[in-house]
């Protein structure tokens, strides 16, 4: 996602909203760059010497009891209440642009998706039940979640998603240039220079903004993308439009699509895997191999917060989103061994591997995994 793309979709926000807005973004940029850093001086110089005399001098010797322990440190609990109310006053700010703007964006998408012009396509399903915890579970705390959906013109999960997750990734300090497709495409430009796609799938689109950068890397590309929500879908498609990018969505599950074997030669998914259970990121990878194409390649780019090369404490203060932010999966997806689910799928060992992904913009790196299928 680029924060600073502009297009017809986006809610714009008027002079207070902005204004709250960047009140926001200051906050959450002044808990993630000055204060969050403080946890691990909390935890060496009171939380662990005080698990160590109540408990014969040892330390923590798991997550459970080294969460536990830094939960009930008063300027532990002050961070997180202050981190919980900043997410909270996000979509909050956020919330009043989206509503205020739903008409026209309603509008707007119409126009963009009903002119005989149409770039791409949607297919939604009525049937389709998008998986129970999706429902049940607002995460992010977004209001009313990703799958929720009002009516048959519904875009509002995609126009939260978009506006909040800009907000949300400038608070995190990443770059206005930040793109995670963008990321994948100079991997795979440095990597692999005569690579060119007939057919690209995207997992798990949610609002669009990583589908639309394949179709403009790969023109000649038929560019499809998934996710469950039809409102995030119907957003995304119309977003699409307006960026007169070329691409198909569909109201589908990662984890049983229906295209047929082989059909793509570049399968990519941006931060899903910690939105799914480890049932549902195993048949995503086997459908993966099922789709790619001969000598195709996949690339699933997720946040770095493997538990495998953290320590304790690091494995616990990253876990905050699994209680306080709705990310059910979180941790799960921390602790998994990706590449060897991916080699269960079908992927052999030089066919699957985790590699450190520069950002676009923005310190650090992302974490994703690289499988390629035998020509």
């Amino acid at each position: 996602m680029v924060h600073d793309l502009q297009h017809r979709m986006l809610a714009r926000p008027d002079a207070e909203e902005s204004s709250r807005q960047r009140y926001v973004l200051a906050m959450k940029r002044y808990l993630t760059g000055r204060i969050r850093p403080g946890n691990a001086l909390i935890y060496e110089q009171a939380v662990r010497p005080d698990f160590a005399a109540s408990h014969q001098g040892r330390s923590p010797e798991d997550r459970s009891e080294l969460r536990e322990a830094l939960l009930a440190h008063p300027q532990y609990q002050t961070w997180c209440s202050l981190n919980r109310s900043s997410q909270e006053m996000m979509w909050q700010a956020v919330g009043e642009t989206v509503m205020r703007e739903s008409e026209r964006m309603r509008r707007d998408a119409a126009a963009l998706c009903e002119d005989r012009a149409v770039l791409g396509g949607l297919r939604l399903d009525p049937a389709f039940q998008p998986p129970e915890v999706l429902q049940r579970v607002n995460i992010h705390l977004q209001p009313g979640g990703y799958a929720r959906t009002l009516d048959a013109q519904d875009i509002l999960a995609g126009a939260f998603y978009e506006s909040g997750g800009n907000l949300y990734s400038m608070g995190r300090g990443m770059g206005g240039k930040d793109s995670k497709a963008g990321a994948v495409i100079a991997w795979l430009s440095r990597e692999h220079p005569g690579f060119r796609p007939k057919r690209v799938l995207d997992m798990g689109c949610s609002a669009g903004a990583s589908s639309v950068p394949y179709a403009q890397a790969f023109p000649d590309a038929e560019v499809h993308a998934i996710d469950i929500g039809a409102a995030m879908l119907r957003y995304a498609h119309a977003r699409a439009e307006a960026l007169g990018a070329r691409v198909f969505f569909h109201q589908l599950d990662c984890a049983a699509t229906d295209f047929p074997d082989g059909h793509f030669d570049l399968i990519v998914s941006h931060n899903l895997f910690h939105e799914i259970s480890d049932e549902t990121r195993r048949a995503m990878l086997a459908e993966t191999w099922r789709l790619l194409a001969p000598g195709g390649i996949c690339m699933h780019q997720d946040v770095a917060i493997q538990n495998a090369t953290r320590t304790l404490f690091e494995q616990v203060e990253r876990a905050w989103d699994v209680e306080f932010n709705n990310e059910p999966f979180w941790e799960a997806y921390a602790d998994a061994d990706i590449v060897s689910e991916m080699q269960a799928a079908g992927f052999d060992e030089e066919g699957a591997r985790a590699l450190a992904l520069p950002k676009i913009s923005g310190p650090g790196h992302w974490y994703a995994v690289y499988g390629h299928k035998p020509g």
